[in-house]
């Protein structure tokens, strides 16, 4: 209130060089009137009734300062496949899916962050079962039948100076990860990269992580090192786990009613991994990760040895090894032209290896068996029309590869994941900037091996195709995925 009192005091002393003797004793008359109503009135204001009144508006509009934002996207997907004796099969879809993203920092070095996920197909499924699509890996990247409202991410942040004293700004995180849609992953879906590498990993999961940002005292760019740790199984025994089903009647099937206790014969199947960053100036960068998994879970071939013949047990086999090293450049050269500038371009080789327990197989083999994955890709800015993207992708598995992209977004099957070669294509267009935006997107599969989209089990050996065929199975030969969406955000 005071500062406006000066402001018109001064204002008023402004005009006086270009007005009258008569003119200016006038306005400062009006002007004493002005400044005489305006201390009336703020004589008047009762301070801690305002405060009151501030107090209550906050706990009306959430005092708790709890930000909101809104994702929405509406997808058609044309899916084909084709099998290994010759025949085709296609379908349409169409998809509904909802992110619902929250976030909360009471102080500057901590923040809570949390995304609510449905997506659900349009209709209802005609024979809808809770298997694995329900599986918590993948639960919300899988359309499902009834369109819950699920936890995709619930975590915190904290945000530290030094580490130990020494120069190295750091972050500390529990809760459930941001592991899906990860660097690389992220240029076709169009957002910022998540934690993981998605070459290997692009799985929901529980756990922590600790970053370190070294580049103060190794004094490299970006030089940046983070541990992570989470839990896909836990060994767990669930309430009321003894009490089956047996037809029309429920029985107890054991006399163990402890809730929570060690289920028998399971394991927790824990992961820990490290990433780091050897560098990155903003423009070129390298990324890379390690990890172990324990006590991997798959389908165990219980039928007279002949695969995939539908009889399986699903038990725990084993440990899994996995390594990549990402190239990553944002940008070409240095102002060669607009074009170059704004184009990307990375080149990433990922490892895997089982390691089958004494009287288990992985992958159908009783031996450690290693797979390699190349995965190469651009994207550039669209000459044919403006706010728009277009990128290609392809990657390649060998015979034993497996990955952890079982949360891909790709209706007809993980890309990733595939034990042969993939090619992508897409393009994605600014509507109203970011706010509405469309994609238009090809996905081809054509695989070499079966066992691509399976677990760590029998489920997930690798036969070739032709091979399988004269087994007498018909395993996915090719798969294809043509998506078109609009997606809203805000």
């Amino acid at each position: 209130m005071k500062k406006f009192i000066a402001i018109s005091a001064i204002a008023a002393m402004a005009t006086m060089g270009f007005a009258s003797e008569a003119d200016i004793k006038a306005e400062l008359e009006a002007l004493k009137k002005e400044i005489e109503a305006l201390k009336k009135a703020q004589a008047k204001i009762n301070v801690k009734a305002l405060k009151k009144q501030i107090s209550s508006l906050k706990a009306k509009t959430g005092g708790d300062n709890l930000k909101w934002n809104v994702d929405f996207r509406t997808a058609y997907d044309v899916i084909g496949y084709k099998y290994a004796d010759g025949n085709s099969d296609w379908n349409q879809i169409l998809t509904n899916r909802l992110w619902l993203g929250m976030a909360y920092a009471p102080k500057d070095n901590i923040v809570f962050k949390g995304l609510i996920s449905y997506y659900k197909a349009y209709g209802q499924l005609p024979a809808p079962q809770q298997g694995y699509n329900y599986f918590d890996w993948i639960v919300n990247e899988t359309p499902n039948p009834s369109g819950e409202l699920r936890v995709k991410e619930a975590y915190w942040l904290y945000f530290g100076d030094k580490f130990l004293g020494a120069d190295i700004p750091y972050t500390v995180s529990v809760g459930r990860r941001p592991a899906t849609d990860g660097l690389l992953v992220n240029y076709r879906e169009d957002q910022k990269a998540k934690s993981p590498i998605g070459h290997i990993i692009n799985t929901e999961f529980d756990g922590a992580s600790v970053g370190l940002t070294l580049e103060n005292v190794i004094d490299i760019p970006g030089f940046y090192l983070k541990f992570c740790m989470g839990r896909g199984l836990t060994n767990a025994s669930t309430r009321y786990a003894s009490i089956q089903r047996n037809g029309n009647f429920y029985q107890i099937t054991s006399n163990k009613d402890s809730e929570y206790t060690k289920l028998d014969n399971w394991d927790n199947t824990d992961l820990f991994g490290i990433i780091f960053k050897p560098y990155d100036d903003g423009q070129y960068s390298v990324t890379t990760t390690a990890f172990k998994a324990w006590h991997l879970p798959g389908l165990s071939d219980m039928g007279n040895g002949v695969p995939m013949d539908g009889i399986y047990s699903f038990e725990q086999l084993g440990d899994l090894y996995g390594a990549a090293i990402s190239f990553k450049a944002e940008g070409i050269g240095d102002g060669i032209n607009d074009f170059l500038d704004e184009t990307n371009a990375f080149v990433s080789f990922a490892w895997s290896k089982t390691d089958p327990e004494s009287d288990k197989t992985m992958l159908g083999s009783d031996d450690k068996e290693s797979g390699t994955s190349v995965y190469v890709g651009a994207n550039w800015p669209c000459q044919l029309m403006e706010n728009a993207r277009m990128g290609v992708e392809y990657n390649h598995g060998s015979k034993h590869w497996r990955s952890f992209t079982y949360g891909e977004d790709t209706l007809a099957g993980s890309k990733l994941a595939a034990r042969g070669d993939a090619y992508e294509a897409w393009i994605t267009k600014e509507l109203i900037g970011k706010t509405l935006t469309a994609q238009l997107r090809y996905t081809y599969i054509n695989y070499k091996y079966t066992g691509s989209q399976a677990f760590f089990g029998d489920g997930g050996t690798p036969i070739k195709i032709e091979d399988a065929n004269a087994l007498g199975m018909n395993p996915i030969d090719k798969a294809q995925d043509i998506r078109f969406y609009v997606r809203y955000r805000y």
